[in-house]
């Protein structure tokens, strides 16, 4: 009889220290599933404020670099092999640092002819261009229409 008694009395605490060791491991679910879903938030907004502007850079800059490594290698990202002849299969390309200029002057060239209308994007219109603008703008000033303009006018029979 003093057997069952011991059990009855000590079955209380096991009942309770179950009910405890329950109450922890669904705090520690639900710890761990906050912290899974604020893992997953942060992703999100991180990868939405790191998104990145394939039209960003295209400037003068870009420009006379890709210049320079044109000059050096030509087709920088042409494929070699170990004697330095360019092969049509895989290889190594001729400078890494210069294949990565070529292909952003090649992406620059494209954003430069994109049409964004309600200013949706970022674009250097004049992006390789810039000197063009200004050679054509010297065209235009009044000094160099009074060079056309008298001689057309001598010509038209008009006289000072």
């Amino acid at each position: 009889a003093q057997a069952i008694l011991a059990q009855a009395a000590e079955r209380p605490q096991l009942v309770l220290r179950h009910l405890r060791a329950a109450a922890q491991n669904s705090r520690r679910r639900a710890m761990k599933f906050a912290a899974a879903g604020l893992a997953l938030v942060l992703a999100v907004v991180c990868a939405s404020a790191l998104k990145q502007d394939p039209c960003a850079g295209c400037d003068e800059g870009l420009a006379l670099a890709y210049q320079g490594c044109a000059r050096e290698y030509g087709n920088p990202c042409a494929e070699t092999d170990e004697a330095g002849l360019v092969i049509s299969g895989a290889g190594t390309k001729k400078d890494v640092s210069c294949c990565l200029k070529k292909e952003k002057h090649d992406r620059c060239l494209t954003c430069k002819s994109m049409d964004c209308e309600f200013k949706t994007c970022n674009v250097n219109k004049l992006y390789y261009s810039e000197r063009e603008t200004v050679m054509v703008d010297k065209t235009k000033t009044k000094e160099a229409y009074s060079e056309h303009d008298a001689a057309a006018m001598k010509a038209a029979g008009w006289s000072f």
